[in-house]
């Protein structure tokens, strides 16, 4: 017997919001990195090997509604006031000019003056194309925060913030760069018109500090607000994860590796908080307060969850929509929830697949799980197609609990291409494995429908189909399928299996 529950995280993922203290517009600061190896495994030839088919039974669960208690909820009369639309509007506002530049100062302390069209840099940095080329990804970013913040850039087009790149402070504080009133932070801060920032041993940690810092300016100096902090520092982390190649920038990116992104590490800080037992459901998250973010782990936590709901088709359009309304704190999130409504037991089943399966190259897309409206099992026997190339896809057939069932699976197709395709049948390719299972074998999991949350659901643990197996609903369900391979290598696959499901007795 298999039951269908991943015990060590089912408290943290059911979590409820906790309270939070939300943010004025006033300085944030930007996480230490985090990041240690992680070994890559050999890839190796397919081979084929039939094994008899495993049995798989149905669990039984007790589901509860989750919870809608946003952590900033204010009620349903901050709602419906006729101020509303004016509390809610963006804008562009004054910051407060945080210091005054002295030419002689910086000339008489060696600080270097890089201009860019929306950032003016100052650094005690030696030049070289890492740092001298700064200014240019900070006004690529322009571009890209204004597109997805939805501001004109041409209207807005005199904007311009100070940056301040140190290997020490203390020259800056004689520069008078660096005003005493500034707290002590560990690698970068923004206020009013200004960022500071530490100098980083990486490249990439450097521009991603710069942008990080950036989004934070460009949303309270643009917009007027940057949400509560989840949302706030979710998003700086979120534009932060950045490809440059050749004078392009390109934001909002799933890193590819973790060679790619030296010194940024959120991935393995998701990757062992799960497996510890510590993953974080999407409201627990959002009732993170600002305090929190003197550490590190939140910032992962809140980059997933905006990087999330940024790119999955259920809620990109509504987490998009909250940019007008940044301006909130308070709410801010209620609001969200609201938008999303009926779509939010799926989303956190996705949720909860993405964080259990957090992958450097992680596809959003491709792991999204294909939902199909269950159809009645009738007749002797029900058939169903699966592609290689996704993630969790339901077969669309409604099994009862009267029948036990036997499901065969044939096709052979592509799960891998490393130059030369490796050919695979469903029971996978046993001299490869992936989570203990060979690599691109067909595995299943029975989910209750419907599926209304409030529990992990089922298909965060996958069991054997192979070639065959056998099913003993315990409630009406449904028989998910897919390939077993990590969810960042599923682009190179090519082909389907088709699937067969037959009554074979009733109980």
């Amino acid at each position: 017997m298999v039951r269908f529950f991943v015990a060590i995280i089912v408290g943290a993922f059911l979590l409820p919001g906790c309270g939070s203290s939300e943010p004025t517009a006033k300085p944030t600061t930007t996480p230490p990195p985090a990041e240690t190896a992680q070994a890559q495994p050999p890839k190796q030839q397919p081979s084929k090997q039939k094994t008899p088919p495993p049995k798989m039974r149905s669990g039984e669960t007790t589901f509860s509604k989750p919870s809608s208690d946003g952590a900033d909820a204010l009620g349903d009369s901050f709602f419906s006031g006729a101020g509303l639309r004016e509390r809610l509007k963006v804008g562009r506002v004054e910051p407060e000019v945080q210091f005054e530049v002295d030419p002689a100062q910086i000339e008489a302390h060696g600080i270097r003056t890089l201009e860019g069209k929306h950032v003016t840099l100052y650094t005690d940095l030696p030049s070289s194309p890492e740092i001298d080329e700064l200014p240019m990804v900070f006004d690529a970013a322009y571009l890209q925060w204004c597109e997805y913040f939805r501001v004109d850039p041409v209207a807005n087009d005199d904007w311009k913030i100070k940056a301040v790149l140190m290997s020490n402070k203390r020259t800056f504080r004689e520069a008078g760069l660096f005003p005493e009133t500034l707290p002590e932070f560990l690698h970068g801060y923004y206020q009013g018109d200004a960022i500071w920032l530490l100098d980083q041993p990486s490249d990439y940690y450097r521009r991603h500090l710069l942008i990080h810092e950036g989004t934070h300016a460009f949303m309270f100096n643009l917009l007027g607000g940057a949400g509560p902090p989840w949302y706030m520092e979710g998003m700086a982390e979120h534009f932060g994860t950045h490809r440059w190649v050749n004078g392009q920038l390109e934001t909002r990116v799933m890193p590819a590796s973790k060679e790619a992104t030296p010194m940024w590490g959120r991935i393995k800080i998701i990757q062992d908080e799960v497996s510890g037992g510590s993953a974080l459901s999407l409201t627990r998250i959002m009732g993170t307060s600002q305090k929190e973010f003197l550490q590190t782990r939140p910032y992962a936590w809140c980059w997933g969850a905006c990087a999330f709901l940024d790119n999955h088709s259920l809620s990109q359009e509504s987490f998009r929509d909250m940019v007008t309304q940044a301006r909130l704190t308070g709410g801010f999130s209620e609001r969200l929830m609201s938008e999303l409504g009926d779509v939010i037991p799926q989303l956190a089943e996705s949720w909860e697949l993405f964080v259990t399966n957090a992958e450097y190259g992680y596809n959003w897309q491709r792991n999204e799980v294909e939902y199909r409206e269950p159809v009645p099992f009738s007749g002797e026997v029900m058939t169903a197609e699966i592609s290689t190339d996704r993630g969790w896809q339901s077969t669309g057939i409604l099994l009862d609990t009267d029948s036990h069932f036997e499901v065969t699976a044939n096709g052979e197709y592509v799960i891998r291409n490393d130059g030369q395709p490796w050919m695979c049948e469903p029971n996978g390719v046993t001299i490869h494995y992936w989570k203990g299972k060979p690599l691109g074998q067909l595995v299943g999991s029975l989910r209750a429908e419907p599926w209304r949350g409030g529990a992990i659901t089922p298909l965060a643990q996958t069991n054997e189909v192979g070639l065959g197996t056998s099913l003993y609903p315990e409630g009406p369900c449904v028989l998910f399928l897919k390939v077993n391979e990590s969810p960042d290598q599923l682009g190179d696959n090519l082909g389907t299996i088709q699937v067969q499901i037959k009554r074979t007795e009733k109980k």
